[in-house]
């Protein structure tokens, strides 16, 4: 069951549990008015106010105590706004629910650009290329040397900092880029200024291919999972085409400014082969 249908057949079951437990006070107090008339008819010896202590004293008040206790917590639970985090959870089952395809929704890429959206969309591919002149295999070490690949990978604005790195099929890479504050607005998907990268190099192909799988760590649903980045090193006679193929990219993303962000990567990495 999705969490939104369970979230509210629960508010419907609590809110039958408080009228059952009106229903419960107001029978047993009925039954015990009731009881109370036998015994005063048939013994004298109640006086003002015996009435009312017997409706108290009769067993028919335990019943009206479960009464009230179903009533108080299920009209609390029925009646109660929702949390933060159950509204947020609505709105993230109900975009998967309009887009079945956002359900293998996976990670954004590497450059940890994009900017963040409100809604969750479909799966998509950004690409970005460019010529540099340089030979694909200097272009191929930039991606394997942390010093180099630190310098170029992050896009205008951050800086960043490689804290694990094996560039082996396999092995696993960790970066932190940090919002510089020299590119405008910044939400960090990690932190209020900084994304943290966990890649993974899936096959490297000197001076042909490098393809990652990429993730962010990040509390937000919208960021969970994983997104595959392919940089394909062409020969060209101007020096060699690069280009960036990033598949499954989640709405989360922003397209324009993740475009942007790729481009800047491969601006970045022009200037440092140069």
């Amino acid at each position: 069951m999705k969490k939104s249908s369970l979230s509210f057949a629960l508010r419907i079951i609590s809110l039958l549990l408080g009228i059952v437990g009106v229903l419960l006070v107001l029978r047993s107090t009925e039954m015990g008015l009731e009881h109370a008339d036998d015994y005063t008819e048939s013994l004298d010896q109640y006086g003002a106010g015996g009435r009312f202590w017997l409706v108290q004293q009769s067993s028919i008040a335990a019943y009206r105590t479960i009464g009230a206790v179903l009533a108080g917590v299920g009209f609390f639970q029925a009646l109660r706004p929702l949390s933060r985090l159950e509204m947020q959870r609505i709105s993230v089952m109900e975009s998967e629910e309009a887009s079945p395809a956002a359900k293998t929704a996976k990670m954004p890429d590497g450059t940890m650009a994009g900017r963040a959206q409100a809604q969750i969309g479909g799966t998509r591919t950004d690409t970005a290329s460019r010529i540099i002149k340089a030979s694909p295999q200097t272009l191929y070490w930039a991606f394997v040397d942390p010093d180099v690949l630190v310098r170029w990978l992050p896009p205008g604005g951050m800086r960043g900092r490689i804290e694990q790195f094996e560039p082996k099929a396999g092995g696993h890479y960790r970066m932190v880029l940090t919002h510089t504050g020299g590119s405008g607005s910044f939400e960090g998907k990690s932190s209020p200024d900084s994304d943290i990268v966990e890649g993974r190099f899936v096959e490297l192909v000197p001076g042909e291919r490098i393809v990652q799988a990429v993730t962010f760590e990040s509390p937000d649903p919208a960021y969970a999972g994983e997104m595959t980045m392919t940089w394909k090193l062409e020969a060209v006679a101007e020096g060699t085409r690069v280009t960036i193929v990033c598949e499954q990219v989640p709405g989360a993303i922003g397209q324009k400014d993740h475009e942007q962000a790729l481009a800047e990567s491969l601006a970045n990495l022009e200037r440092v082969a140069a």
